[in-house]
């Protein structure tokens, strides 16, 4: 067993890992590292690489949140179209959202005095948890809690630094396959695992976001107007490429102007499911570098369940015995929430939106190294003053939830701006 350390080397020896093909980590070290899409931001894919004599590395791009970000709002998941037509007993009608929890209706432990969180034992919760322990997970240290209207991962127990936090079978990922930076390619892949899946993995894709829930924040579901307000072109630009790509991929069957009125909702459910998946895949896949030397991007259940905290000393590392495990950096006392890290210091706040629909004050390092990579793009910002915007976040009535979005990234990059200029004349 290695400790994945929290930075990147360059790329070595092939570590053999591949979670649903069974094969075996190596006794070799390794570092898991990112590429790089656009120059704006890293890539949200992971990749798992040996490094010989250098510990496992898992980056978290910004996990998977459901990967769960640390700023999205508990909601309860609504059946995804394609996964309804697998349902057992299933009639494909959604379920509503609530205001706490996933699945079914949300029963909650009483507190323990000092707890941080409050169990949550929604019985959708309760049948990942039952699936995974009989395929051999380790879970018992751990729950699925509410802090403060916050889903997110709870200790269950006094953990010591160095302790096991989870321990998930290889066998219980979803290998997407091998496909480079495009994540259309395994977003098809996800979409064709829904609905041909014979029941195994149902209570994991049973607690997966659905395509209308309000933890789909990012700007790829950004209205233009909202999309303007970003005052970022490079988002703008991969926004708009993204969405003509999976138009393309639809052909005829995507929506358009021409689409008949009576076609449209068929027309429209497949770009949203298409959608949908996309952003699953780039907010939650791990590529891990199998035998074969390809980078195999697979989605890891509960794994995903993890809040982001950048100051966050726990670990994900990988070992012979098939499973990707979460290791306490520190001690946790019993009710605290559990965080890792999504990314690394060189993940901007431009990242942290686009693929997970939240806004990291502490990330403001990265974000100057951001806006001195896209001189082009900084101009755009002086469309509004920081004054101007922030005046515009705190007004009444509340703008809605993206526009606090956009203003905050905005707000982000110019005291970014300010910085580096202050930074250049000292």
């Amino acid at each position: 067993m290695t400790r994945m350390e929290r930075r990147v080397v360059p790329p070595l020896l092939l570590v053999t890992i591949s979670c649903c093909s069974g094969a075996i980590l190596t006794a070799h070290s390794c570092c898991i590292e990112r590429s790089h899409l656009h120059q704006h931001r890293p890539q949200t894919y992971r990749y798992l690489r040996a490094v010989h004599g250098k510990p496992l590395q898992l980056l978290p791009t910004v996990q998977p949140r459901l990967l769960n970000t640390e700023r999205c709002r508990l909601r309860r998941v609504s059946d995804v179209h394609m996964l309804a037509q697998k349902k057992k007993g299933g009639n494909g009608a959604p379920t509503k959202i609530s205001a706490k929890g996933f699945g079914s209706a949300v029963v909650r432990a009483k507190a323990k005095p000092g707890e941080v969180g409050t169990l949550l034992t929604d019985p959708a919760y309760e049948a990942l948890r039952s699936w995974l322990s009989a395929e051999g997970a380790s879970l018992d240290k751990v729950g699925i809690a509410d802090f403060d209207g916050l889903r997110g991962v709870m200790a269950m127990q006094n953990i010591q630094a160095g302790e096991e936090i989870i321990s998930i079978p290889a066998n219980c990922a979803l290998d997407l396959g091998t496909q480079g930076d495009d994540p259309i390619p395994p977003a098809l892949q996800l979409l064709s695992a829904i609905a041909t899946d014979d029941g195994r993995r149902q209570a994991y894709f049973e607690v997966l976001p659905s395509p209308d829930s309000p933890d789909l924040c990012t700007p790829d579901f950004f209205s233009e107007k909202e999309l303007q307000m970003l005052q970022w072109p490079p988002i703008v630009r991969e926004v708009r490429a993204r969405s003509a790509a999976l138009r393309k991929v639809l052909g005829s069957a995507a929506p358009t102007g021409d689409t008949r009125r009576e076609e449209m909702a068929v027309a429209g459910g497949r770009l949203r499911e298409l959608k949908w998946a996309a952003w699953i895949v780039l907010s939650r896949v791990l590529t891990v570098l199998g035998p074969d030397g390809a980078g195999h991007k697979l989605l890891i259940p509960f794994i995903d369940m993890f809040n982001h905290r950048a100051s966050s000393r726990h670990y994900l590392t990988g070992r012979t015995d098939r499973s990707l495990r979460v290791v306490a950096g520190t001690r946790v006392a019993a009710g605290e929430q559990i965080y890792i890290v999504y990314g690394t210091e060189a993940t901007s706040n431009a990242e942290l939106l686009a693929h997970y629909g939240f806004i990291d004050p502490t990330a403001a390092a990265a974000d100057e190294r951001l806006v001195a990579m896209n001189p082009d793009a900084v101009p755009a910002l002086q469309a509004t003053s920081a004054e101007a915007d922030k005046e515009m976040l705190s007004s009444e009535p509340t703008l809605p939830r993206n526009e606090q979005l956009a203003l905050q990234l905005r707000l982000a990059l110019k005291r970014a701006v300010a910085n580096s200029q202050q930074g250049s004349t000292a």
